[in-house]
């Protein structure tokens, strides 16, 4: 089992989320969909895992992948 899932952006309710893959309860919520995008794709980033960004009728609109930055410890800014 990896250490971190894979994150998803999805809309639910109106409302734009971010969650771990297959979780029920999201680790971001509102700020509108390019904010959860843009934090989905960050915490992706940081565990090197892929991000799926889900339309609000359940197709995926983008899935990008950054496992290749696993194991890259980013410099602090």
């Amino acid at each position: 089992m990896p250490l971190f899932e894979d994150v998803e952006t999805y809309c639910e309710n109106g409302i734009w989320k971010s969650r771990w893959r297959n979780s029920p309860e999201p680790f971001a919520a509102g700020g509108g969909k390019n904010r959860q995008i843009s934090q989905g794709a960050t915490v992706a980033q940081w565990h090197g895992v892929d991000h799926i960004i889900i339309n609000p009728d359940g197709t995926i609109a983008e899935h990008n992948s950054y496992r290749y930055l696993r194991g890259h410890s980013p410099s602090p800014a």
